[in-house]
């Protein structure tokens, strides 16, 4: 119950079983089994602590600028990183108004590595986002940067800049959220399992909110399942080849 119980504190209270079962057996010569963890999480009463949001619609096509093809085809399988960077905006609330978050994700290990908040859902954020990854990833040509059809990723600002570090650029086809379905899930666990708990007054506590549950939280500790529950930093240590 103890180890359980600092699972649960260690994450915020967003662990179900499965997870702390995973977490569980991560630790060096402790083994338990996943019905005995089911067990006694139901006998006291602990499970995740999460509810459910309204999403708003955050990005608009521009029936003006034509879409790219769809390179992905919901083909979520990638064996290395920067061959699949995906890119969305959500919406936050920031001091009793909305405030729009552009995420680029890396398919490979679901980890976010470039993200921007601002006060509109304008090209130009998306381009910081984009931008921010390039200069920690450095891509080399052939990288495919797959999004939706908002006006955000068929801007000619933005066209440019995937142009310009030889980006393909590949686009959901119309009203299909799961040809985008990682990034979905990026936001739907950032949302339910930390934003909705807090209550940001200004930008510089909401940047600074984001920055733990995203950079430190989210890519070096929380599981997930899609990587054989390690954490984007575990994933990519043990399936990378060492330099």
């Amino acid at each position: 119950m103890a180890r359980i119980k600092q699972v649960e504190r260690d994450n915020h209270g967003n662990y179900g079983v499965t997870r702390v079962h995973e977490a569980l057996n991560e630790e060096p010569g402790k083994k338990e089994s996943r019905r005995r963890v089911q067990r006694v999480m139901h006998e006291n009463g602990i499970k995740a602590q999460r509810s459910s949001k309204f999403k708003p619609q955050t990005t608009k096509s521009d029936p003006n600028e034509a879409a790219n093809p769809n390179l992905l085809e919901q083909n979520f399988n990638v064996d290395g990183r920067n061959k699949v960077w995906l890119a969305d905006m959500t919406y936050i609330r920031v001091g009793g108004k909305w405030a729009y978050l552009a995420v680029v994700l890396d398919l490979f290990d679901r980890k976010p590595i470039g993200w921007a908040l601002g006060s509109s859902p304008t090209g130009e954020l998306a381009c910081m986002a984009l931008r921010r990854a390039t200069e920690r990833r450095r891509p080399t040509k052939g990288l495919i940067h797959h999004s939706d059809r908002g006006c955000q990723y068929t801007s000619h600002s933005y066209r440019k800049l995937l142009e310009k570090n030889r980006i393909r650029g590949s686009m959901s086809r119309k009203g299909n959220p799961y040809d985008n379905a990682p990034m979905e899930s990026f936001f739907k666990t950032l949302k339910v399992e930390w934003v909705y708990r807090q209550n940001y007054r200004d930008m510089k506590e909401a940047l600074s909110s984001l920055f733990y549950f995203i950079d430190v939280y989210y890519c070096c500790k929380r599981i997930h399942s899609a990587l054989g529950y390690k954490s984007p930093k575990n994933y990519e240590k043990r399936t990378l080849p060492a330099v």
